[in-house]
């Protein structure tokens, strides 16, 4: 067997001198590669928001998909859907228009829920009192918009009036349109007549053609709104004016009345 001994490394100084260059100008290589080695970019972030499909369309009952309305009753929000349309807006602002209960023949109701349109907005809900009848008037006293009234009865068979109501009592409503000369044109609603609805506390839609009104005397003229003067704040009772429509319930129930409005349906 051979035996080997492991005898120490001896490293002259030439030698030493030779490896110190050596690892030196590895060491510069290694900081020349370092410094053109290219620097990474940012990370890239998240590209530009796409827009998304947007909300869906309201899909409008047909009733808001004619022209020319006359709003008298109507929540905010579905009057924004037929705003370019409006003839005239006779809804109730307390100014030019006014719902004015006569003798005190209705206290107010309550307008919970979801209105007419599905909107949670109110409706004219009134509740006749203890007088013995009842009786209520939307006043307008604005010219211009009393004048545009003229329109619907001069073409009566392009018009419909639209109403809405709910009820769980039998009290039997009657709508009145009067003419420039005070003449009245009356409609009935009651529970089992043409223009009836059930009493089951459910929004039902009556719509009936202005002719009926007409053919039973009703008549606007331009001249309609000659000295009305609207108040000059919610405290001052206009002058002039004229009760474009008044409902009258009897001397007992509920009067629930949504979505109440003149308009020409889409053909």
């Amino acid at each position: 067997m051979q035996t080997i001994f492991n005898k120490p490394l001896f490293i002259n100084q030439k030698t030493l001198n030779t490896m110190k260059k050596f690892f030196a100008i590895a060491a510069m290589a290694a900081m020349v590669f370092a410094c053109n080695e290219p620097t990474p970019g940012p990370e890239p972030g998240p590209g530009p928001d796409v827009p998304g499909p947007g909300p869906e369309p309201v899909e409008l009952p047909a009733c808001l998909k004619g022209s020319d309305y006359y709003p008298i009753v109507m929540d905010a929000v579905t009057y924004g859907h037929i705003e370019n349309k409006v003839a005239a807006d006779l809804r109730v602002d307390d100014f030019n228009t006014h719902l004015w209960i006569w003798e005190n023949t209705y206290v107010a109701g309550t307008s919970t829920g979801p209105n007419y349109f599905g909107e949670v907005e109110g409706w004219v809900a009134l509740q006749v009192g203890s007088v013995g009848w009842s009786g209520a008037g939307f006043c307008c006293y604005d010219p211009a918009k009393l004048t545009k009234l003229a329109d619907i009865t001069a073409n009566p068979a392009d018009y419909f009036l639209h109403i809405a109501m709910k009820s769980q009592d039998a009290a039997t409503h009657e709508f009145v349109f009067y003419s420039d000369g005070g003449a009245e044109a009356k409609l009935a609603v009651d529970v089992d007549g043409v223009y009836g609805f059930a009493r089951d506390g459910e929004w039902h839609a009556i719509e009936v053609p202005m002719t009926y009104f007409t053919n039973n005397g009703l008549l606007w003229t331009s001249a309609l709104g000659a000295g009305s003067v609207p108040g000059n704040n919610v405290d001052v009772i206009p002058t002039g004016g004229h009760n474009v429509m008044a409902v009258l319930s009897g001397a007992s129930g509920a009067l629930n009345l949504d979505a109440c409005f003149i308009y020409k349906p889409a053909k």
